[in-house]
């Protein structure tokens, strides 16, 4: 199935509850996990109040040789490297800056119930943690900051009672059929799978993965519900701020158009598209 990604759709709506804007940079040899402490010190401790250690994620490249296409599986990483990421939470728990010795990332976090602020003021505040930890690698004369790759990911969760009420019903998404049922034998209960898509011209890849799972509902014992994750990654194709924002413009569209083109017409209906 081949689809255009000319228009940019908008949504009323949106199921979105995370977006994820960050950058991949080559390893900074005099970095150290002291650094990380000292750029949260660095931010407004009133703005930015609380932190926390999460083990570091692993480097991303997106190749486009002939076995690089049947390298999307699972993959085990054993190491000993005591190097971690950290997490740092604004007042309203709302936003979110992660770093370690090769990535920035930036989130909004939807958990809070706020509405998602637009892709262009998620992007505009990425760019402020990003110049701020550009000047901050060079106070500490820590080297170079090289970008290498582009990544933007939207997460979204599709409630069951919005556009679905059983795996019957999730046709509502193209790539994926309704879930079969056998008459009398079996009956269609659940998926999980992804799906990998080449941006034209090599400039990055497309990501979709779909779960399907439960989660505390207030008032309930649980919320069946669909997580759909879209992540748009590419290389930076040149060494500046502005290389990496052409980057993540192209993952904004990417994504938001194949999000539209992917639904069925009554799904984008349901989540008020304009």
């Amino acid at each position: 199935m081949t689809t255009s990604i000319e228009a940019m759709p908008d949504y009323e709506r949106p199921p979105l509850v995370e977006t994820v804007v960050g950058v991949q940079f080559d390893q900074l040899q005099s970095f150290t996990n002291a650094h990380l402490g000292g750029f949260w010190k660095s931010l407004d401790a009133t703005e930015w109040p609380t932190t926390a250690d999460a083990p570091p994620l692993p480097r991303q490249v997106e190749e486009f040789t002939e076995g690089a296409k049947w390298a999307k599986g699972l993959r085990l990483q054993f190491t000993q490297d005591p190097a971690c990421r950290i997490q740092i939470k604004n007042a309203d728990e709302d936003r979110m800056v992660q770093l370690q010795n090769n990535r920035l990332h930036f989130n909004w976090l939807g958990a809070s119930g706020g509405n998602y602020p637009r892709y262009g003021q998620v992007l505009a505040e990425f760019k402020q943690i990003l110049a701020s930890f550009v000047r901050f690698v060079s106070d500490e004369n820590l080297g170079e900051f090289r970008p290498n790759q582009w990544e933007l990911t939207y997460v979204n969760h599709i409630p069951k009672g919005s556009v679905w009420e059983t795996p019957a019903d999730w046709n509502f998404f193209e790539p994926l059929a309704a879930i079969p049922s056998v008459d009398k034998v079996v009956q269609g209960e659940s998926f999980s799978g992804e799906w990998h898509f080449t941006i034209p011209d090599q400039r990055g890849r497309l990501h979709i993965e779909w779960k399907h799972g439960v989660k505390p509902k207030e008032g309930t014992d649980e919320q069946q519900f669909v997580r759909l994750t879209l992540t748009a990654r590419g290389k930076v194709e040149e060494n500046s701020i502005d290389g990496i924002v052409e980057g993540l413009d192209l993952g904004h569209k990417t994504i938001v158009s194949s999000f539209s083109s992917l639904m069925s017409n009554n799904a984008n209906k349901y989540w008020g598209q304009k």
